[in-house]
């Protein structure tokens, strides 16, 4: 399976990549890189992170996880079947969720991969 993983925190990143041990897993750590390779690759399964650059609780804007959600929202041949929004911010999620309606709303999930 191939997994893409949006978070800018180098712990998430690293459980995410222990966790999923026998898949193929890209983890990129800003918004821009991630749409680059949603644009270059097929992905079975992706994981977004609201919250980037370090900053908690920001407005959906560029630069956020929710600039992701609109390009796939935008682009649905590139969109994977399997979308999991695992931010911790409640505002961010909900707006990535209102332009990606069939993505999994899991905060921490990385912690029970």
């Amino acid at each position: 399976m191939n997994v893409l993983v949006l978070d800018d925190n180098l712990l998430r990143l690293k459980t995410f990549r222990e966790k999923l041990i026998g898949h193929s897993v890209t983890l990129v750590e800003t918004s821009k890189d991630a749409i680059s390779q949603l644009m270059s690759h097929e992905w079975d399964f992706i994981f977004l992170d609201h919250d980037l650059g370090g900053k908690e609780m920001v407005a959906s804007c560029d630069g956020t996880g929710f600039e992701v959600a609109e390009w796939l929202s935008n682009h649905s041949d590139r969109k994977p079947k399997n979308i999991v929004i695992h931010s911790f911010n409640p505002t961010g999620a909900r707006n990535m969720k209102n332009v990606l309606p069939e993505a999994q709303v899991a905060p921490g999930c990385w912690l029970t991969l």
